[in-house]
């Protein structure tokens, strides 16, 4: 008599009979197995918890291939605007100096003026100053603007003289060489033999 009505299946004391022995049967058999050899000896491991550490790992995202496939598109996009930006920002570095170049250009184009003279370059006097002769014929002594390279300056050679003051603003590139162009006979002579 008890709570359990008799003759339900599973109950531990009714049911059947059979069921029951097959029941301890299979516990017996589990327990006859060997037991599995531990994977490690020593003392177990005490598995830490890092709070903050587990907290902030990203979940790993499926699938994986699309994913990773995405990301390299968006790190080569990345890069390219990287490229771009460092592009701009060289750009507006430059762009000052070229306004600057531009701005010397036009006041060199101002100091030298618009209608020049050619002359001869005849001596140095000093640094700054030497003799030219012009096509009228007069000699003068004139200053020698500070932009002329005077290294390429040397007796004979033609040079570009302001129009006013008749200063050096300039070099005349020839194809003749300076010391053949003073040999050069500007007029016939008056002689005859």
């Amino acid at each position: 008599m008890g709570n359990t009505p008799g003759g339900m299946p599973g109950a531990p004391g009714g049911g059947d009979p059979a069921q029951n022995k097959k029941a301890a049967e299979e516990k017996k058999k589990e327990k006859k197995e060997p037991m599995a050899a531990p994977s490690h000896f020593g003392r177990k491991k005490i598995k830490k918890s890092k709070g903050s550490m587990n907290s902030s790992k990203l979940p790993p995202i499926l699938p994986n291939a699309k994913c990773r496939l995405r990301m390299l598109k968006h790190d080569r996009i990345k890069d390219y605007l990287m490229m771009e930006e460092e592009f701009v920002r060289e750009q507006d570095r430059l762009k000052p100096k070229e306004d600057k170049e531009n701005d010397e250009k036009t006041k060199v184009d101002d100091l030298r003026g618009s209608p020049m003279d050619v002359g001869s370059l005849e001596e140095f006097i000093d640094e700054t100053h030497c003799i030219v002769a012009t096509a009228m014929g007069p000699e003068y002594y004139v200053n020698m603007m500070s932009f002329v390279d005077r290294d390429q300056l040397q007796p004979g050679a033609s040079v570009l003289l302001h129009h006013k003051n008749l200063s050096i603003v300039g070099l005349l590139g020839d194809e003749v060489d300076p010391l053949v162009s003073v040999m050069k006979v500007d007029k016939a002579p008056l002689e005859t033999y």
